[in-house]
């Protein structure tokens, strides 16, 4: 067993000393658990255990905002996106590839399940497995990452990969309503409803009146309330209680146009998705431009527009430029889907669980929206739509061959390894 540092006010539990012990060992090794079951704590132990070591490493995210997060949850501030881990260039490709590898004694990616097929490959082929450990962390039971594959559910679904499951809830993670929560969602047991510090629920009958509560909630309630700003985070994208229509709501609100003001028109008239971008509007960019290094799912806020560019601020890098055509990509962030809020965090969440998003509600996509809130959550939605959530508890179809791929290449994990452990978390004993 690895020996272990201390971080002070901090005892891990049996199943967080086997995952430090494996982001210390293992060649390939995954550490998988819901929120407040100490993800984070095992990573900054073996951090410290590695630095005592004098043991060089790669910290990696799959977006600039969760590298950003892992940054300040760890202290070290070398992470970066696995698009600039491996030196991507817009004219010359992938820098660091088969031929030129990582060279670092460990790479440790934190959101895991984000991480496509497409992106995972370019990961992996500048691996050189004799020199280079490769340590994965995430959450096994988010919803698979929005570009093609399920790598992260794979790897954990194949059993042959030594794994780590946690499932202690801590001390201050049995305080909140997120923690004490989640793992009810995917069992689908029934949620606690009643007010607290770090929750809301807001019943709404008819989906036309959803939007206003939201408004409601995201402008005045929550900034008075909490004094911190929040998300929305809805299902689907059409219908009166979509994106399209939440966008439009909130942006009146918080950032109208004065005349006069520069904007850039997105669509055409009567188009349902025809929207104004405006300076100081949140936004959110829809694909991968390697030409400014700008990626699927980064949000940012517009700083200038102007003939012929727009300028975006995306926290923790320069300012980027666009060209017209390139702002194309962009859209307005102030309402996200769940999907598009993967790996990352806000203080608050304003979560729609109503039934007329019934078509999609399922338990991944309710877990993933509410474990998306740092601080609290206010869940906005109808009975019917809450137990269409719980009872559904099919994940979403992924048609890959990557599990019978790494049975046909790697032999079975070592039974000596934790790899049994339940994927749900539960309250340690009192």
């Amino acid at each position: 067993m690895t020996g272990f540092t201390s971080i002070p006010g901090v005892t891990l539990d049996p199943s967080q000393r086997r995952a430090v012990d494996l982001a210390c060992t293992a060649t390939l090794g995954i550490i998988t658990g819901g929120p407040g079951t100490g993800k984070t704590t095992c990573l900054r132990y073996a951090l410290d255990i590695l630095d005592d070591r004098g043991e060089s490493y790669e910290l990696a995210a799959p977006t600039g905002k969760a590298a950003k997060r892992m940054q300040e949850t760890t202290g070290r501030w070398t992470a970066r996106t696995i698009h600039r881990l491996l030196e991507y260039h817009p004219h010359h490709g992938w820098q660091r590839n088969r031929r030129h590898p990582l060279d670092t004694d460990v790479v440790i990616v934190d959101e895991s399940s984000m991480i496509d097929v497409e992106l995972a490959a370019r990961l992996t082929d500048a691996i050189d497995v004799t020199r280079t450990r490769l340590i994965m962390i995430g959450d096994a039971n988010q919803l698979p990452p929005v570009g093609p594959g399920r790598v992260f559910g794979d790897l954990v679904d194949s059993g042959l990969v030594p794994t780590v499951r946690l499932q202690t809830l801590h001390r201050a993670a049995l305080e909140s309503w997120v923690c004490q929560n989640a793992p009810r969602v995917l069992t689908g047991e029934m949620l606690e409803l009643k007010p607290r510090r770090d929750f809301l629920w807001v019943e709404v009958e008819h989906a036309a009146d959803v939007l206003e509560h939201v408004r409601r909630m995201v402008v005045e309630h929550l900034p008075e309330y909490a004094g911190l700003d929040a998300q929305a985070l809805i299902p689907q994208r059409p219908g009166v209680a979509g994106i399209l229509a939440a966008n439009r709501v909130l942006q009146h609100a918080l950032n109208p146009r004065a005349d006069g003001t520069p904007y850039l028109q997105r669509g055409r008239e009567g188009d349902d998705d025809r929207a104004e971008l405006r300076v100081g509007d949140r936004v959110i960019q829809t694909r991968n431009d390697y030409a400014i290094e700008v990626f699927n799912g980064e949000v940012g806020a517009i700083t200038d527009i102007a003939a012929g560019h727009v300028r975006v601020d995306f926290a923790g890098r320069e300012i980027v430029t666009y060209t017209l055509e390139q702002a194309n990509a962009l859209e307005l962030a102030y309402a996200l889907t769940v999907h598009r809020a993967q790996g990352s965090e806000f203080p608050w969440v304003v979560a729609v669980c109503h039934s007329t998003h019934s078509y999609v509600l399922s338990r991944q996509l309710l877990y993933t929206a509410i474990t998306r809130a740092k601080v609290g959550v206010v869940l906005i939605g109808d009975d019917r739509g809450l137990h269409r959530a719980l009872s559904d508890a099919r994940p979403p179809t992924r048609h890959t061959t990557l599990i019978e791929r790494i049975r046909a290449r790697l032999p079975a994990a070592d039974p000596t390894d934790p790899t049994t452990e339940p994927t749900q978390p539960t309250r340690p004993s009192p």
